[in-house]
């Protein structure tokens, strides 16, 4: 009796083309575009003034409200000196009225 003949392992026809579709696949992971992406956008012009606005705006509107919050805590607490808040004593001013 003769064994039937087992066929070999057929090899693909074209491994590169695989190893490229792998490598195409890793690269275009997320991370990895949003990094290309980032890194295409900070070379336009466009871009890196648009940032630049952006930033001056922010930080100069970080200063108004750090100005405004100083104002603010600066007044409350010269009309804290001004008026200053009965002492506690513990004791009612009135008289308990129970029973």
């Amino acid at each position: 009796m003769d064994d039937p003949e087992v066929p070999a392992k057929r090899r693909s026809p074209e491994p590169e083309i695989q190893v490229a579709a792998a490598a195409m696949a890793a690269a275009i992971s997320p991370p990895l575009g949003i990094a290309v992406a980032a890194g295409s956008a900070l070379r336009s012009r466009r871009v890196r003034e648009a940032l630049r606005k952006g930033t001056v705006t922010t930080l100069a509107g970080a200063m108004q409200l750090g100005d405004q919050l100083t104002a603010a805590a600066t007044a409350r607490a010269a009309a804290m000196k001004a008026d200053p808040p009965p002492a506690e004593t513990g004791e009612h001013e009135q008289p308990y009225a129970g029973t």
